[in-house]
This record gives structure tokens, sequence and C-alpha cells, in this order.
């Protein structure tokens, strides 16, 4: 693992068995927006990047039991807390690092990443890693910490200096112009709080 990705491992298989509750605010704030804004026919491949404790999966799958979701995320913690959660055969789990991830081309019909775009340490190789496997077409949704709110940009300077695991956030502009590079065309972006502290941002793009 690099570095980084090392840091967040450890850092998140600590937080595994409490992070559902301490961040419950937060997790309803940010999923809500992926969840309203879903745009499932219903039996859709899913890729869950960065997964956690699988709480996506929980929420998505009880409005669209069909779909077939796979969670990613470094921490074997994280992912044994979703499994616990998520006893169904429309879901699985797989440790794994978003710049390496182990499925062929092409095999997911949509891409999520929620929460965790700023512990990335080389966001453009992994942005195309994400672009490798979502079809043609395909849809990848981001939501992530945005850099327009001094809130998060104040958070930001801080974590720079005490949080190992912490990589960068970005703006909502800096972030469409790495995944429009990157091979992916935005097609509708958003910001919102998730409570006073937490400015986020959302993006939805296809695959060119």
């Amino acid at each position: 693992m690099l570095p980084g990705v090392e840091a967040a491992c450890q850092e998140y298989n600590k937080l595994a068995s409490t992070y559902d509750r301490k961040w419950r605010a937060y997790i309803d704030a940010t999923l809500r927006a992926i969840v309203e804004g879903g745009q499932f026919q219903g039996q859709e491949r899913v890729l869950d990047i960065a997964c956690g404790t699988g709480e996506l999966e929980r929420r998505l799958l009880s409005h669209w039991p069909n779909l077939f979701m796979v969670g990613v995320d470094v921490s074997r913690k994280m992912l044994d807390r979703a499994a616990a959660k998520n006893q169904s055969s429309r879901v699985a789990w797989v440790q794994a690092e978003v710049a390496r991830l182990p499925f062929p081309d092409q095999s997911f019909d949509h891409a999520i990443c929620a929460n965790s775009f700023h512990y990335f340490p080389s966001p453009a190789q992994s942005l195309h890693e994400i672009r490798r496997i979502v079809r043609p077409a395909g849809q990848f949704v981001l939501v992530d910490w945005c850099d327009d709110y001094l809130s998060c940009k104040l958070c930001s300077l801080w974590l720079r200096l005490t949080e190992p695991a912490f990589c960068a956030t970005y703006t909502l502009r800096s972030c469409q112009s790495l995944l429009e590079q990157s091979g992916f065309t935005v097609i509708h972006t958003d910001r919102f709080r998730a409570g006073w502290l937490w400015g986020m941002m959302q993006i939805v793009c296809r695959r060119n």
C-alpha cells in the first residue's frame, strides 16, 4: 500500500466498531444525497468505493433490492462490520485499493465514491481506474468535502498538520476538472451542508 493508504487503513480499522454511532448524522446527510438522487433501473451492477461499514449498500438495497453491489475498502475491519450488517446475497465485499481495483474492464454499470476522495494519495490514477471498470456511458457519483466552503478549507489546513491519512480536498471546479481529464463528462453538480461544519459537493458524471 502507498503510505497514505496504509495510514487510512490503520485509522479506520480502529474506528470500525464505533463509526456508525459516532458519525450517524453526517452519514445520514451525505448518503441521503446519493439515495434520493439515485437513477437506477433496479438490475444494475454497482461498485461502492471506500464503502466503509456498508451503510450505502444497506440503504440502496432497501430501495432497489435487485441491484448487485460490490463494496470495496482498504480496511478489513470496516468490511467485517459491513458484512455483519448486510447478509443479502446481492452484495459482496472486497478488500482493495481504489488505484488498483481487482475487476475486469467495464464490469460495472455504476460506481459511487462517498466521503473518501480526500484520502486518495493518487487522485488522477484512482479516477482513471474507476473509469476503467465502468461500462461506456456508465455513471459515476462522487460525494466529498468541498473547499468552496470556508469551514472545510480551514478544516483541511488543520488535517494536513494532524492527520497522516488525509491528502487533500478540492473545490467543485477543481474536482470537476480532474474528472473531465480522467475521461468523464459531468452531467450534474450540487453543493450542500452536512451539519454546521461539513460543506459537501456531489458530482454526477458519465464515462465518455
